[in-house]
């Protein structure tokens, strides 16, 4: 049987909100702590999860009897610190806020929309082959005529391969450029 103080410190700007499988939930201002003494008597994992504005961070605490080691693993590791000595464990969440800038959004035509206005060109001619390739031209092709016969021959510099699914134009270049 082993005694422990657990130490859950708050070592960001942010207001944390934790959740503990013990159950056990709280609120902590930046740079605040939060303990708890344990009898722990065989091998124990906490699980942890800590949410601020916009950002969420979970760990798993978990003591090995037979060694007497603590150990802390996440998936993000960078927002995490384990200490401990002396019958102190401390888990430190470094998690601050998550602020999202202004999102850009980008716009182009729909495929249908560049196809059917004055019949589609000048644009790139683009096909993806039964390997999930997509191929564009170098230039803006002028007609359908030259479209499908810059397909034809793109399909035969790539032996072995077929257009998976009816070609398209396109007003941006995108995938693998050719030839």
């Amino acid at each position: 049987m082993a005694d422990f103080t657990l130490r859950w410190a708050n070592r960001s700007q942010s207001t944390q909100d934790w959740i503990i499988s013990i159950p056990d939930s709280f609120t902590l201002p930046p740079d605040y702590v939060r303990e708890a003494a344990v009898t722990i008597n065989n091998n124990y994992t906490f699980q942890i999860a800590v949410s601020t504005e916009g950002g969420f961070a979970a760990a798993n605490l978990t003591y090995n009897s037979a060694s007497g080691n603590w150990t802390l693993q996440s998936v993000t590791p960078n927002e995490w610190r384990l200490s401990q000595g002396n019958g102190y464990v401390t888990v430190a969440c470094l998690l601050n806020d998550v602020y999202v800038g202004g999102v850009a959004y980008t716009a182009s035509k729909a495929v249908s929309e560049t196809t059917s206005a004055k019949g589609g060109y000048p644009a790139y001619q683009l096909y993806q082959d039964n390997t999930g390739t997509v191929y564009c031209t170098p230039v803006k092709v002028k007609s359908h005529a030259v479209g499908a016969q810059w397909v034809k021959d793109c399909l035969a510099a790539h032996p072995g391969t077929s257009c998976d699914g009816k070609p398209w134009l396109s007003d941006d270049q995108e995938g693998v450029i050719w030839p």
